[in-house]
């Protein structure tokens, strides 16, 4: 429900106020560029041979940084100290030619600093450490705090992470710099052995354990998760979700460092004031992960690294680590502005907007007069217990919010905003009428569920055009062969039938969380029945557009066992300033994505050829929106596929974007003072101080860009932290360059989503295809399930996964 508490006091569904004023941001990015005392440098140049001389040349030579260069075909090193004469052929070379080397001998550097003062967690990419023993054990403190010693083995530790970029920046003429990457974290610590815990009286069962794996170069030992502990036998642990066979002794293992294990071991050594140390510990946490608090820590870490860490390179070259960039220094990212995208509405499709849940609750939905399904039979499976509260929910569902109710539960607020979800599907969504068919079961299992499956759709004289599930959140703790919500999504679709989840959890909501769950659930549910929700209007581009997702999801049973990764595939395409789903959705193995994408093209081309009537001449533009870079092979094959099946007719032109959250880049705005907002009890709070807005978009380099798809107001809770934006990287091999054209195309696809009112956190293209991906790995594994039901028949062209 924290969601659904975090937005209740915005007037509408969706949390965004275009007029909302603000003020000037000050931006910050968590780098620092490092400047030279001079232009040019002495390096060392050796011939390269394979590998293991590369390796063996850098175990041998410490005090010198090696980095091999592909443009030469040659090992380049520099010395860690003025006086440490380079290996090979001596050259001096620019130093702006050779920051990449820079950047070897920086982290090095570091790390050779950091030894032996710091416990070294990683050496590099990033490097990362614990921070000084006083002042970075948090849990220590929160002991200390309340009069009681600390236990030894079991901590919280501040954890820093130092990397170098170089940056290119996108401005005409500008150079590219060297800059150290910065962030700050906690992580916790439990190095006590399982068999000391069992002693002071843990239960160590169901608890994942970990082995310790080697002490090499300073660094600490990592830990590798072998397994979930099933029994305790004479001090040997026999696990489950294990790899090993056999059991393990308790006293060569260490339990699995997780947030609730962490708990577990604090009540077990303090049973009386467990609850006052976690709430000091969360407390020390919390400056480390919110904006505001997180930038002062970074700054400091700066400062005393820049002050304390030698920096001095053969031949005397020093390099000095400035201050993090601010907007308004010459080398910060430049902006690439955005906004809404239009969206359109109505029984004509005419109507114009910028938010969805207004824009359907004043208009309608796009074209709904053309809705085949305006009196749909619903089917409804739930528990024969939760039948009373699911049948009021239903007429909720089908009728709206009820008004008075909605004025009850919002009679503390000073400003009340508007019932969500007045109408309900019937006056919201312009359907004539539903007729609900529900069947219930004896228990949450499920078998229980098939046989009620089976026997509604025996008695039903036709195929309903929607199946509601009522879940509980406990089902997906299941195999998935025996959670009951996949079975009733197997056997439903088999039957041609999409399938709309509602949690029984769900049907508890208060009055105030309850309109804006059902809003998004009738949204999801209206597109499902084959409803067209809204759809996105832009100003038709000179060339037809095809834009292609591809997403991933792993699915297997428990966390260690073996796990099969999927790649969903998306695509819209664009006609007559409209972007639209091509419905054909699938899955496919990892392993295959490359042949199921190059199949999907060739099928959607030949499809949106003939359906935007493409013209000999026309230019064509195909935008591959990417969970991970694309392989050079992989891009060969896709253009040369294109080309044989436009076969000279049209000229084509491809921009390949991988799209990712696996960095280490934040954006700061230190003048963003909060969003006030309810939290459960009747009390306020603020979120998102320091947090910079969404659509915030700063261009990296002529290729690379920063998106914020989760700003001050779409932070959850005080305690979410900071969000991290997306980086948006164009492939090399791109011959579409323009890099503003294509980041306000990621924003806009945010609000293209038809799963909630709430924007996305991601682009519809990532997002869908993820979705599909999972949601057809778990249904493998069910034995009902066909795969041929999303080839042929009902659910084709449906958004099934929504």
């Amino acid at each position: 429900m924290a969601y659904a508490e975090s937005v209740k006091m915005r007037p509408s569904s969706d949390p965004i106020q275009a007029d909302t004023p603000m003020l000037r941001e000050v931006l910050t990015l968590n780098l620092a560029p490092i400047g030279f005392s001079a232009t040019t440098m002495r390096v060392g140049r050796l011939p390269y041979q394979d590998e293991e001389q590369y390796r063996a040349l850098r175990e041998a030579h410490p005090q010198h940084a090696f980095r091999f260069d592909s443009r030469i075909g040659a090992i380049l090193n520099i010395g860690l100290a003025a006086d440490v004469a380079v290996l090979g052929e001596a050259s001096d070379v620019p130093v702006a030619e050779h920051l990449l080397l820079v950047g070897k001998a920086v982290q090095q550097a570091l790390f050779g600093w950091l030894v032996g003062r710091r416990t070294i967690l990683r050496r590099a990419r990033p490097l990362q450490c614990w921070g000084s023993s006083r002042k970075a054990a948090l849990l220590s403190a929160a002991i200390r705090e309340i009069g009681l010693d600390p236990t030894p083995g079991i901590e919280v530790l501040v954890r820093h992470s130092f990397d170098t970029r170089v940056v290119q920046p996108a401005q005409d003429g500008a150079a590219p710099y060297l800059a150290l990457l910065l962030d700050i974290g906690t992580s916790n610590d439990i190095a006590i052995p399982v068999a000391v815990l069992i002693r002071a009286g843990l239960d160590p069962c169901g608890l994942y354990v970990c082995r310790q794996e080697g002490d090499n170069e300073g660094l600490r030992p990592r830990l590798e998760t072998i397994g979930c502990v099933a029994a305790v036998e004479n001090g040997r642990l026999h696990l489950t979700d294990a790899e090993l066979d056999g059991p393990v002794d308790a006293g060569e293992v260490v339990l699995e460092p997780r947030q609730e294990t962490l708990e577990k071991v604090v009540r077990l050594f303090y049973p009386t004031a467990a609850d006052r140390i976690l709430g000091g510990l969360q407390r020390r946490r919390q400056p480390y992960v919110t904006a505001a608090d997180k930038l002062q820590h970074i700054a400091r870490v700066l400062e005393e690294t820049s002050r304390v860490l030698p920096l001095t390179f053969t031949g005397g070259l020093k390099a000095t680590i400035g201050t993090l960039l601010q907007l308004g220094d010459p080398a910060f990212p430049a902006e690439i502005t955005v906004s809404r995208p239009g969206l359109l509405f109505g029984p004509q499709g005419r109507e114009t907007g910028s938010q969805a849940d207004a824009g359907i609750r004043r208009f309608g939905p796009y074209q709904y007069i053309q809705q085949e399904r305006n009196e749909p039979v619903v089917a409804v499976i739930c528990e024969r217990t939760q039948r009373g509260r699911t049948e009021q929910r239903l007429q909720t569902l089908r009728s709206g919010f009820d008004e008075a109710l909605w004025q009850r539960a919002n009679k503390s607020r000073a400003q009340p905003p508007d019932n969500p979800f007045q109408g309900g599907l019937i006056g919201k969504f312009r359907l004539q009428r539903i007729r609900f068919q529900i069947e219930d079961v004896a228990a949450p299992q499920a078998e229980e569920y098939r046989r009620a499956i089976a026997r509604l759709l025996q008695r039903l004289p036709q195929r309903p055009d929607l199946a509601l599930v009522q879940t509980r959140a406990s089902y997906w703790t299941l195999p998935a062969a025996d959670n009951p919500y996949l079975a009733a999504k197997a056997l439903f679709m088999a039957a041609g039938v999409p399938v709309q989840s509602i949690k029984a959890e769900t049907i508890e909501a208060s009055d105030r969380n309850l309109p804006y769950i059902l809003n998004n659930l009738a949204l999801a549910s209206y597109a499902k029945l084959g409803g067209t929700p809204f759809v996105m209007s832009t100003r038709a581009p000179a060339s037809h557009e095809l834009v292609i997702g591809l997403g991933a999801s792993e699915v297997g049973e428990g966390r260690l066992g073996p796990k099969a990764r999927y790649v969903g595939l998306t695509t819209l395409f664009q006609a007559d300033g409209r972007y639209l789903v091509w419905g054909q959705t699938r899955e496919v193995a990892f392993e295959d994505y490359a042949v199921a994408l190059l199949e999907s093209l060739t099928s959607t081309i030949r499809f949106v050829r003939e359906q935007n009537n493409w013209q000999v001449g026309d230019h064509v533009r195909l935008v591959f929106h990417v969970y991970k870079p694309l392989k050079h092979r992989e891009i060969d094959a896709i253009k040369a596929l294109v080309r044989d099946l436009v076969a000279g007719r049209h000229q084509v032109e491809f921009a390949f974007l991988d799209i990712s959250r696996h960095h280490d880049f934040f954006l700061f705005d230190p003048r963003q003072t909060g969003i006030e907002y309810h939290m459960p009890g009747g009390r306020r709070g603020l979120k998102g101080v320091g947090v910079p807005r969404r659509g915030q978009c700063r261009q990296l380099s002529a290729r690379a860009a920063l998106l914020q798809l989760v700003g001050a107001d779409e932070v959850k809770a005080d305690a979410q932290g900071l969000p991290r934006p997306l980086l948006i990287e164009l492939h090399p091999e791109s011959d579409f360059t323009d890099l503003t054209y294509l980041a306000r195309q990621v924003f806009h696809f945010s609000y293209l989503c038809w799963r909630s009112f709430f924007p996305a956190e991601e682009p519809v293209t990532i997002l869908y295809s993820r979705l599909i991906a999972r949601a057809l790995g778990n249904l493998r594994l069910v034995p009902e399930w066909r795969c041929d039901v999303l080839t042929v028949g009902s659910l084709r062209h449906s958004l099934w996964f929504l």
